[in-house]
């Protein structure tokens, strides 16, 4: 019983390396504009966009004070060795000196879509 656990656990359970890196952007148009940026460079299989009814933050850094935004999330598939360049490209492109850029690791991805997803990505993107 314990070796067939073993055996089902390596084909489905190995450490994932799908990320979805989730990028804060001021305006749908900028999300779409930076996904594109990063979708074309090949860092990234695909992207959606969420727009946000609100946000809000302290702003300016150490001012007590609250701004407050619409704006959209920016979600992009990627895989762990491609964080560099896709952080990279999305600073270019983003209009914030500091954007909010982060990943979560995404598990139990279907070997068929990682596969595809590994299919679109090149290893040095071209952005």
């Amino acid at each position: 019983m314990r070796s067939r656990r073993r055996g089902a656990q390596r084909r489905q359970g190995r450490a994932s390396d799908v990320l979805w890196v989730l990028v804060s952007c001021n305006r749908t148009t900028e999300a779409g504009r930076i996904g594109d940026a990063v979708l074309s460079a090949r860092a990234a299989a695909c992207f959606s966009v969420f727009p946000r009814s609100h946000s809000r933050f302290f702003w300016p850094p150490k001012s007590g004070k609250k701004a407050a935004v619409r704006g959209a999330l920016l979600v992009l598939e990627t895989v762990r060795g491609l964080f560099g360049a896709v952080d990279t490209i999305v600073r270019r492109h983003h209009s914030d000196t500091l954007p909010f850029i982060g990943a979560l690791t995404i598990e139990h991805v279907a070997e068929t879509y990682r596969a595809w997803m590994r299919g679109e990505l090149q290893e040095t993107p071209q952005g």
